[in-house]
């Protein structure tokens, strides 16, 4: 059973005839009794409502701490996607860079090969110019020759006395 203020105020007691009790000291004591009751059943009260807005309050918090958690969860989880994706992405990168110059270097390798070929042309080219220039100015050299031992012959023959039957034009 629940005791009230009220139930202590309205408490009443028998009388004994010998040897009995004080009716007005047991009223000023029940009223003491009951203010004091009477208060702490406000504080209880209080109290409890207190503790009723602290929980509320720690619940709230809970509830923000899990929601950050969460997203904390969250937020890590998105970054090692990030670094993985862009570690990916730099492999891809290099190896893409890797295979390019690769065929750069093939390339410019083919290119060296190309000119080397082409200047041994150019040297077979240059050789054979100077053969065919030394023939040419060999064959012009014969035939100047050749034209000025005609025309020493022709002036030798101008220069003898011209004989019977021999009549040069």
């Amino acid at each position: 059973m629940e005791l009230t203020p009220l139930d202590i105020r309205n408490q009443n007691f028998h009388k004994k005839n010998f040897g009995g009790i004080d009716p007005e000291e047991v009223k000023a004591f029940l009223e003491t009794a009951a203010n004091a009751f009477e208060q702490m059943s406000r504080d209880k009260t209080d109290l409890t409502e207190r503790l009723k807005v602290a929980e509320e309050r720690v619940n709230y918090y809970r509830q923000i701490e899990k929601t950050i958690q969460d997203a904390v969860v969250t937020m890590q989880r998105t970054v090692d996607e990030v670094k993985a994706t862009a570690e990916k992405e730099a492999e891809i990168i290099v190896a893409e860079a890797k295979a390019r110059a690769v065929r750069e270097v093939e390339s410019t390798k083919k290119e060296a090969e190309e000119l080397r070929m082409e200047i041994e042309q150019l040297k077979q080219l240059r050789t054979n110019y100077f053969i065919r220039c030394r023939a040419l100015i060999k064959g012009q050299e014969d035939l100047l020759s050749a034209m000025e031992n005609d025309q020493r012959m022709q002036e030798e023959l101008r220069a003898r006395p011209a004989a019977p039957g021999n009549v040069l034009a």
